[in-house]
């Protein structure tokens, strides 16, 4: 497989090395204060990877890493694949009953924690019967912990990295469990390397001179491999944070004069809440782009940040079992609105189909070069579908789980994502919501993003969620959860009525709940699980069709 300038990378942990050879003494990572060059950062993975081969280490073994967005994770994250085990971040935010479940469910025998986590760290090492910690400051021979920052101190900064084959496993992210048990995605090199090829040929536009903010936890795959891999791959200088707090996010890109910010909705709802109203504090005039993840950013909150800082927000999809490559909108050339999630990255193929049947609505066939005439784009139920992708960069299959990677899968290599989107005559994919997501309301298909969009329009609502209630005639109905804006008088006739002048009459939420904040997981999507929890609670019998009525 062919990469940048025509150099051929072994695999995942030959990615330090190259990037060391062609950036040097450029910085990489800027931390609290302190820079790490790429020279640097390529000793200190070496130095990792000696560490663990010298502790029994092998390759295939899953290694956990329980770190935030700090220098320790790129190394040790690449010092693991350098060893020829298995990288796997451990989500921060999960609670340490589903942490010991994932590392048990791994085999992981050899976990990496940050010292700025000590405490929770052995204790989940502890529960979860990991076998070796390596924690920084911290040695305790009987409880299996290693002083990290010792290890890696008096280890070579040279490493032969170990041989592996495009097919093995590099990476095992877990998804966040939001339907179910969190389970293991097996992620090849050959996964990893061609979603850097993707972005690489016609994704993030990234090169030696951008820098942007990571301050998505790279424990996710889109921190990790899209932003992580790709600017490594680029020789571009990474700012981490470890939390997404507004301020402190408008003041990295403002004294770093950073060209880019990748972030989720929730990010950018409270970053342009704090700029609109402190817009003198901040100058973010470097800025040429931001990419927005995880969830499609509701209309007027795109137009509003493009007209304030004056840069194309670009959207794009991917999933954990596609590394994450998939779509993403052109910086440059033909953009649209709020919901559209670009056209295929290079390498990878798209098709809409029928949720139901599988069978074909929209193939790659039917959009290259030209659209095919006999259909018709403007009919949205004829090009709207679940959506399946297939290409190098899509999952092995899910750790320990042959029945539903069969599930998921089809004999000719299509990954079926219960993702609903819809295609226009330009090859442009639109993410329309997910598909168990998606409200059956008497007969009529409601999409939580699309009402949550014209709720999103109202002057007064700074965040909103839509979730399904039980009906006792229709089976379920929309009902909305709202964040106010800061001070704003909100009630729910007020809501109700606004939604019901902007969506159809089945697809108005038929109860408005007025919260404090809304329920996310590590990324920020909103944790729609927890929120239906919250109506059965609340709503102590079905709702009637008198609360049809305004």
């Amino acid at each position: 497989m062919e990469y940048h300038h025509g150099e051929r990378l072994a695999h995942v942990g030959s990615l330090p090395t190259m990037a060391a050879d062609r950036y040097g003494e450029k910085t990489a990572f800027s931390f609290m204060g302190s820079e790490q060059s790429y020279a640097e950062f390529e000793a200190q993975a070496n130095k990792v990877a000696n560490v663990l081969v010298n502790h029994g280490v092998h390759p295939g073994d899953r290694v956990g890493l329980f770190i935030p967005n700090t220098t320790q994770f790129p190394a040790a994250h690449f010092g693991v694949i350098k060893a020829g085990a298995v990288s796997t971040p451990l989500n921060l935010r999960m609670d340490p009953e589903t942490l010991a479940y994932v590392i048990q469910d791994a085999g992981i025998d050899t976990m990496i924690a940050s010292a700025f986590l000590a405490d929770e760290a052995q204790e989940l090492a502890a529960a979860a019967g990991v076998e070796t910690l390596f924690l920084p400051g911290v040695a305790d021979e009987e409880r299996g912990v290693v002083n990290y920052s010792h290890a890696t101190m008096d280890a070579s900064d040279e490493f032969e990295s170990i041989e592996r084959d495009l097919e093995d496993v590099c990476i095992q992210p877990y998804t966040s469990g939001t339907t179910g048990r969190p389970k293991g995605v097996l992620l090849s090199h050959r996964n990893v390397l061609s979603t850097l090829e993707s972005y690489s040929l016609g994704g993030l536009g990234v090169d030696a001179d951008d820098s942007i903010l990571l301050v998505l936890p790279m424990f996710h795959i889109y921190a990790l491999n899209a932003l992580l891999g790709s600017y490594l791959y680029r020789g571009g200088t990474m700012v981490l944070q470890p939390e997404p707090d507004p301020v402190n996010m408008l003041k990295a890109i403002d004294e770093h004069t950073l060209t880019k910010f990748a972030g989720v909705p929730a990010m950018y709802t409270m970053m342009f809440r704090e700029y609109r109203e402190n817009p003198e504090q901040y100058d973010l005039s470097s800025l040429e782009d931001v990419t927005c993840a995880a969830a499609p950013l509701a209309e007027e909150v795109r137009r509003q940040i493009e007209e304030a800082w004056n840069v194309p927000v670009v959207e794009g999809w991917g999933m954990t079992e596609t590394a994450p490559a998939g779509t993403i909108e052109p910086v440059h050339g033909v953009r649209k609105a709020a919901g559209c999630i670009g056209p295929p990255l290079p390498g990878i193929e798209l098709k809409i189909v029928d949720p139901a049947t599988r069978e074909t609505k929209v193939g790659p066939d039917d959009l290259e070069p030209f659209p095919d005439p006999e259909i018709d784009f403007d009919e949205e139920e004829t090009v709207t579908g679940e959506l399946a992708i297939r290409g190098p960069n899509v999952f092995e299959g899910y750790h320990n789980r042959p029945e539903k990677t069969d599930e998921v899968f089809d004999d000719a290599g299509w990954f079926y994502t219960e993702d609903v989107a819809r295609v226009d005559e330009d090859g442009y994919f639109w993410m329309v919501d997910r598909a168990d997501d998606m409200i059956l309301t008497g007969g009529n298909n409601v999409y939580p993003a699309e009402v949550e969009d014209a709720l999103y329009e109202h002057e007064a609502v700074a965040e909103a969620a839509v979730v399904a209630a039980e009906h006792e005639v229709k089976g379920e109905a929309p009902v909305a959860f709202v964040v106010p804006e800061a001070d704003a008088d909100v009630t729910e006739s007020d809501i109700r009525s606004f939604a019901l002048e902007r969506v159809a009459t089945y697809a108005h939420p038929r109860r408005v709940f007025v919260v404090d904040e809304l329920p996310r997981s590590a990324t920020q999507k909103v944790q729609r699980y927890v929120l239906e929890e919250e109506v059965e609670r609340r709503l102590e019998e079905p709702l009637q069709s008198s609360d049809e009525k305004l």
